[in-house]
């Protein structure tokens, strides 16, 4: 173990396993001058019990691949999971601080995890989150149909998902020093979504992370390539994922 590690997250989402977060960890590794192999892989079963595969690495940012064996787990049990994996590793490997990336659920998530921070001390801190295609404000055909919700001209939705109420009522508890990257599809076919979810649903993030957090991005990505399950894959957001986590040094 090296001291003053800075552990990267890889978390996918709904039906997803190893396979949805396996081209964004091989992209980095490649960038990074690494074999397929540096990495761990932290197994979560259907009870929340964790089994590693791999290694841990000595580089200052080792990775971490998170699957979860039960594919149709929704955003809190993962969140509820993830902040007992952080406390695990934490306790294994002394590190206080983690950058993380999530698809979907996966990034959801995260976001929830963040809202636990404040009040567990010893919870390592999320500084870089990178957010792909996630559901905050509904999927279509649950809770969300396309055109239907919209954003205000302060930046509002319409209507809120009761996971982004809940994200809402909780804002304050949001990590002030946080950076974040949200990616977002949008296929063309007038639905204005990636096939699964709506640009409004993505996007509608901003609201509560864009004035809390120290900085936030977005990126509207078009196309065939911007269909829910083909964004993690696609080389342009590997390389801009890449740049963000790995070489968008904090200030």
């Amino acid at each position: 173990m090296k001291k003053g590690q800075w552990p990267i997250l890889y978390i996918h989402g709904f039906r997803g396993g190893d396979y949805t977060t396996h081209k964004m960890i091989e992209s980095a590794l490649k960038s990074n001058g690494k074999t397929k192999d540096q990495f761990l892989k932290a197994i979560i079963d259907w009870r929340g019990k964790v089994t590693y595969e791999d290694t841990w690495t000595e580089d200052e940012h080792p990775i971490v691949q998170v699957v979860f064996q039960n594919k149709w787990v929704g955003s809190n049990q993962m969140a509820y999971w993830l902040a007992r994996l952080l406390f695990d590793l934490r306790l294994k490997h002394e590190f206080t601080t983690y950058d993380a990336i999530g698809h979907s659920l996966g990034a959801v998530s995260l976001v929830l995890v963040n809202l636990k921070e404040k009040m567990r001390p010893y919870m390592p801190r999320l500084k870089k989150l990178v957010l792909i295609a996630a559901p905050f404000n509904g999927i279509i055909g649950l809770g969300d149909l396309p055109n239907i919700n919209r954003i205000k001209p302060n930046g509002r939705p319409a209507f809120m998902s009761p996971t982004y109420f809940r994200i809402f009522m909780n804002k304050n508890s949001i990590s002030d020093d946080l950076r974040v990257l949200n990616i977002f599809g949008n296929v063309g076919d007038h639905s204005n979504s990636d096939k699964y979810i709506s640009v409004t649903s993505a996007k509608s993030i901003s609201y509560i992370l864009k004035p809390r957090v120290k900085e936030y991005t977005e990126y509207l990505i078009k196309g065939s390539n911007a269909e829910h399950s083909m964004l993690h894959d696609d080389s342009e957001i590997l390389k801009m994922v890449n740049g963000f986590i790995y070489y968008n040094p904090l200030s």
